[in-house]
């Protein structure tokens, strides 16, 4: 006869296995629509029946990446990874981030969740207010990854930036110290409100889905009712963007994030030739002749006045813009560290950029004061 503790002690058994059973899902499972996005191609979130925990699928993160998938576990109530996935896991509710590029600082304090960030790369670089008055406790774990340091902090997730293979040995090593981490990949997006949509990834890190999915809703209508303004607009002047690095003039695509808003604002991007998804350089005379012909000149790299732009390259004293004065630079809401607000919030408000450049192309249209940007004199 069986002891009846032994047979309890069976049964217990038996029925913590089959909890483990009933947590532990399938990766096939989790194929239901949480959030499609409506503007980004690179990201969807998806769930499963019965679970709590979530999948985040994000799709070729890097510069020429091709048929690249990764997933990551956003888990619920103590949920398993399912059978199956190797990724890395991640705690809803995450308390602890880093941050390898300021962009996600950017949406995080949009959501109103920068409190949770813990370390971040190039802190003396970065123009948010909230990470400079922190200073002494948000830690710079540096460009290059400070692994000791970043074991101090015991992040729940480190966000990372895709650049391809390069980021290989950093991955193998997160994944050796079992820090989990995710690739953001809101950088390759053409659409400017594709790239604010990436909100949504980090409201579901921090279990706030709901909230991130309204915030971002409301910047499409802001967007929208601001390029409806430039319909009533009786002429499209040509623009042309950026200066030379190393002998080369880098010339965005015509289908490219600033292509896009500057048509949006109701202008015409000048150089037509580069329809492909990525950034060309052009040789320097076919830039210097574009720019003596394009109606206005903007991002002009680092500097503030036109007599530092002519510094430069004396040659660009002959651009039509500088002649007539419409040269505008992305760089005034910079710090005297050299950190510049536009490379971190401007990607969570593409409705502000569009109303600068539609103040700077019909200032008839907008009036209101310039936000990112700074006109030349």
């Amino acid at each position: 006869m069986k002891s009846p503790i032994l047979t309890v002690a069976l049964l217990c058994l038996l029925f913590l296995a089959s909890c483990i059973t009933r947590n532990k899902t399938s990766i096939e499972t989790f194929n239901q629509d949480v959030y499609i996005p409506e503007y980004a191609s690179g990201f969807k979130i998806l769930g499963a029946e019965n679970s709590a925990s979530t999948l985040i699928q994000i799709t070729n993160p890097w510069q020429g990446a091709k048929d690249v998938t990764m997933s990551y576990f956003v888990s619920r109530n103590g949920e398993q990874a399912p059978a199956g996935f190797n990724g890395p896991a991640i705690p809803a509710g995450a308390k602890q981030i880093v941050c390898m590029s300021s962009s996600y600082i950017a949406m995080l304090d949009e959501l109103g969740e920068i409190n949770r960030i813990a370390g971040v790369s190039g802190i003396d670089y970065i123009a948010n207010p909230y990470i400079l008055a922190h200073k002494d406790s948000i830690k710079d774990i540096g460009p290059e990854m400070n692994y000791e340091l970043l074991i101090g902090l015991k992040p729940d997730v480190v966000l990372l930036y895709g650049i391809g293979d390069a980021q290989t040995a950093v991955t193998d090593k997160l994944k050796e110290l079992s820090i989990p981490y995710l690739y953001m990949g809101e950088y390759l997006e053409e659409s400017p409100l594709g790239k604010a949509e990436w909100m949504v990834v980090l409201s579901e890190l921090t279990d706030n889905r709901k909230k991130g999915i309204e915030i971002f809703r409301e910047i499409p209508e802001r967007y929208y009712a601001l390029k409806a303004l430039t319909d009533s607009a009786k002429q499209r002047p040509t623009v042309m963007f950026n200066t030379p690095w190393n002998d080369s003039w880098v010339m965005p695509s015509t289908q490219s994030y600033m292509a896009r808003l500057i048509a949006d604002a109701g202008a015409d991007y000048i150089y037509k030739e580069n329809n492909s998804n990525s950034s060309t350089p052009i040789g320097l005379e076919t830039a210097y002749g574009l720019i003596q012909k394009a109606d206005y000149w903007i991002n002009v790299g680092s500097v503030n006045t036109l007599d530092e732009l002519k510094s430069v390259n004396p040659k660009f004293a002959d651009a039509k813009a500088v002649h007539e004065k419409r040269v505008y630079n992305n760089n005034l809401r910079s710090t005297p560290a050299g950190g510049n607000d536009y490379w971190e919030s401007a990607v969570v408000r593409p409705d502000v950029v569009l109303r600068d450049l539609i103040h700077i192309f019909h200032p008839e249209l907008v009036s209101d004061s310039l936000y990112y940007y700074r006109h030349l004199q």
